[in-house]
C-alpha cells in the first residue's frame, strides 16, 4: 500500500459535497463523530474535507427537544441516513435505524467545536461568522444540557428505540450497553476539556461579546479537572476506567480510550508517563497497533467488533496525544505498527484484529465483517504517510 492507492480510497470515500463517507459499504451516509475525525486527521492534508463537513452539520445542528431522535438544541447529529435499501437490510440488526438524522452520540458535538477550533487556529480566513455562531450553540449544549453541573454524559433510549451506547464504542453487545443512564465515558471527558478550552481561546477574542459564556466554559474546565482521576482513577491511580454510570459506579475494563486524554491538555506529566506506560504493556500493544481492549480480561475478544481488536482511529487519536506531549519514541513506534498492518492487510479497514500469539487476522474472519474503506482509517493511514513522508 502506498499513498497514491490511499487517496483512491479517500476519492471513493467523498461525497459529492465534499464531506467523507463514514465508510463503505455499510456506512454510506454523514456521521458526526466519523466525518469529524476523519476531517480532523486531513485538515493539513485537504482543508477544503472540514469546512463541507462543518457546512452538512451546521445544517442539521439541532434546534429543538426531540425524545424519538435525542435532538436537543445546539446538539450534533450521530448520522444521516438516505438509502432506504441499505436501512431495510438493517432493519433486524437496528430496528430503530430510519431515513433521515438521529442524535445518538455524546462526542460529536465536543468533536464538532474541535474541528472549527482547529481551523480557526490553521486558517482563520476559513471560519465564516455563521460557523463561530454554531459553535457557540454547540458549546452551550456541552454546558446546559451534556454536563449539566457534571460530567459530559448521555442517557440511554429504550432498548430498540436508539443505540445503547453512544461513544465511539457503539456496537451492539458493547461493554457499555448494560451500564445505567448517564453514563460518562473517559475517552468522552478528555474531548469535552480540549473542547471547551479550545472554545475559550477562540471566544474571548471577541471581547465582551461572550463574556458569561466564557465563565460557564471556565467553570466546566474546572469540574472536569478537578475532579476526572477522583471519580475514574483505578487500583492504585496510575490508570483509568473506562466508564461512570449513573450511581456512580465505575466499570473498571482495561481500554484504549484513557489514551484519548493525552491530546487534551487535562493530563499532567505524572500522569501521562503512567497512561504511557500503561497503554504499552503487551496486553494492550501488539506488533500492528494498540488493542481497544486488555486480552487479559475475560471478555476480550480478538475476532469481536469492539471487545480486543484494534481500530486505526483509536490509535491516531494515542498516537497525536504522544506527539503533542514529546512522546517522540512511543508516537514512531506506534505509527510504524499501523502502517505495517497496512502492508498486510492491503490498507486500512474500519478495525481488525490480532490473535493473542500476535498474528494478524484476516478481514473476512472477524465476526462482524469491517468496512474498507473507511473514512477514519484512510485518514490516519493519509497522516501518518505524511508525518513520515512516504
Amino acid at each position: 500500500m502506498n499513498m497514491s492507492e490511499t487517496t483512491k480510497q479517500l476519492d471513493a470515500l467523498r461525497s459529492p459535497e465534499g464531506w467523507l463517507y463514514a465508510g463503505l459499504p455499510k456506512f454510506k451516509a454523514l456521521f458526526g463523530r466519523d466525518s469529524i475525525i476523519s476531517s480532523l486527521e486531513l485538515i493539513n492534508y485537504d482543508s477544503s474535507i472540514a469546512v463541507s463537513t462543518i457546512n452538512a452539520l451546521m445544517k442539521m445542528q439541532g434546534i429543538g427537544f426531540n425524545s424519538r431522535t435525542m435532538e436537543e438544541p445546539g446538539k450534533i447529529i450521530h448520522e444521516h441516513q438516505t438509502d432506504r435499501e441499505l436501512i431495510e437490510k438493517r432493519s433486524k440488526e437496528l430496528p430503530w435505524l430510519t431515513v433521515g438524522k438521529n442524535y445518538f452520540s455524546v462526542d460529536s458535538t465536543p468533536l464538532f467545536v474541535i474541528l472549527i477550533s482547529e481551523m480557526w487556529r490553521n486558517d482563520k480566513h476559513l471560519v465564516r461568522e455563521d460557523m463561530i455562531i454554531s459553535m457557540v450553540k454547540a458549546v452551550k449544549w456541552i454546558i446546559e444540557h451534556g454536563m449539566n453541573g457534571s460530567f459530559l454524559s448521555y442517557r440511554k433510549p429504550p432498548v430498540d428505540s436508539g443505540l445503547q451506547s453512544q461513544s465511539w464504542r457503539d456496537g451492539i453487545g458493547s461493554i457499555l450497553d448494560e451500564m445505567k443512564s448517564p453514563i460518562s465515558i473517559v475517552g468522552v471527558q478528555g474531548y469535552a476539556y480540549y473542547s471547551l478550552k479550545k472554545a475559550y481561546e477562540v471566544l474571548r477574542g471577541f471581547g465582551s461579546e461572550y463574556k458569561e459564556l466564557i465563565d460557564e466554559i471556565q467553570f466546566s474546565l474546572r469540574f472536569i479537572r478537578d475532579n476526572l482521576y477522583e471519580y475514574f482513577q483505578i487500583d492504585d491511580g496510575t490508570y483509568l476506567g473506562l466508564a461512570l454510570d449513573g450511581d456512580g459506579v465505575l466499570n473498571r475494563t482495561i481500554t484504549s480510550d484513557p489514551g484519548h486524554l493525552l491530546f487534551s491538555g487535562i493530563l499532567d506529566g505524572r500522569q501521562q508517563n503512567e497512561i504511557v506506560k500503561r497503554l504499552f504493556e503487551p496486553d494492550l500493544l501488539t506488533d500492528y497497533g494498540i488493542r481497544c481492549m486488555s486480552k487479559l480480561d475475560p471478555f476480550f475478544d480478538s475476532k469481536a467488533y469492539q471487545r480486543g481488536s484494534i481500530w486505526p482511529h483509536d490509535n491516531w487519536m494515542i498516537a497525536i496525544g504522544l506527539l503533542k506531549n514529546g512522546f517522540l519514541k512511543q508516537y514512531g513506534d506506534l505509527r510504524e505498527r499501523i502502517l505495517h498492518a497496512s502492508e498486510i492487510l492491503g490498507g486500512l479497514p474500519e478495525y481488525f484484529g490480532v490473535s493473542r500469539g500476535g498474528t494478524i487476522i484476516e478481514n473476512e474472519k472477524m465476526r462482524i465483517k469491517p468496512c474498507f474503506p473507511q473514512a477514519w482509517s484512510t485518514g490516519a493511514e493519509i497522516y501518518f504517510r505524511k508525518k513520515r513522508g512516504s
